[in-house]
Formats: C-alpha cells, sequence, structure tokens
C-alpha cells in the first residue's frame, strides 16, 4: 500500500519558500505585507465609544465603526487584487494567507503543479511591485 503525502501544518509556505530559494527577498518581503494586510482587513469590528454614540455618530455597520487601519487594510488588499489579477491574486490567497503547499493550491484551481511556481513568482513579482520593494 503506498504511503500518504503528509504535509507539515506547522510549516511556514513563505519561509520554506525562501529557504529554498524558490522566492527572493523582496517576494518573500511581499508575501509579508499581504499576509498583514489580509490579517488587519480581517480584524472584527471595535466597539464605539460612548462619545460617538451620544453624539449620534454610525455608519452602515451599525453602531460600531471600522478602525481606520482595518479601512487602509481592505483598500490595500483590494488594489493589490487588482494590481495582481484575479488568478494571481488567488494563488497568493492559497499561499501566502491559507499556507497552502503548491500541490495543494494546484487542486484549488485545477492546475498543473509544474505551472505554479512560476505562476506563484510573478504573482509575488506583481505584489513586490504593488508594494514598491522590487
Amino acid at each position: 500500500m503506498a504511503e500518504a503525502k503528509r504535509n507539515n501544518l506547522a510549516v511556514d509556505r513563505l519561509e520554506w519558500l525562501l529557504a529554498r530559494r524558490r522566492i527572493d527577498l523582496a517576494q518573500h518581503a511581499a508575501g509579508r505585507r499581504l499576509q498583514r494586510d489580509c490579517e488587519l482587513a480581517a480584524i472584527g469590528l471595535y466597539a464605539p465609544s460612548p462619545e460617538l454614540l451620544r453624539n449620534g455618530r454610525r455608519n452602515l455597520a451599525g453602531s460600531h465603526l471600522l478602525s481606520d487601519a482595518k479601512c487602509d487594510a481592505i483598500a490595500r488588499v483590494n488594489a493589490a487584487r487588482a494590481h495582481v489579477g484575479a488568478t494571481g491574486f488567488r494563488i497568493l490567497e492559497l499561499v501566502a494567507v491559507e499556507n497552502l503547499p503548491l500541490s495543494g493550491v494546484a487542486k484549488q484551481i485545477g492546475e498543473l503543479d509544474d505551472r505554479l511556481p512560476l505562476a506563484l513568482c510573478v504573482a509575488l513579482d506583481a505584489l513586490a511591485s504593488f508594494y514598491r520593494l522590487a
């Protein structure tokens, strides 16, 4: 019986790719910035200050106000998606944010395994360009 291929869930994909020289430092830094922006964009709503509620100031989210950091991160993620393109950005999300191995990414997007390293590098180059790292 063939042994199942195992993935180490504790492995950080960006670190793994950098350590094996599959990506360069600018691509790695761009991936880290995307991770940070996605984390900030996903942060839940903050409770409003009592003063803002007394003054009756509310936004579309009800009585909660989004932090400026969250709004800025959402805008950066959306701008990065537009800059990189839909397929490239999906690859970046799966590798940098969801921490999937390239084989898992290939299955998710229905692409051949041997094409993913180049597609990832092209997407990371575009992301590095967006963040002005390259």
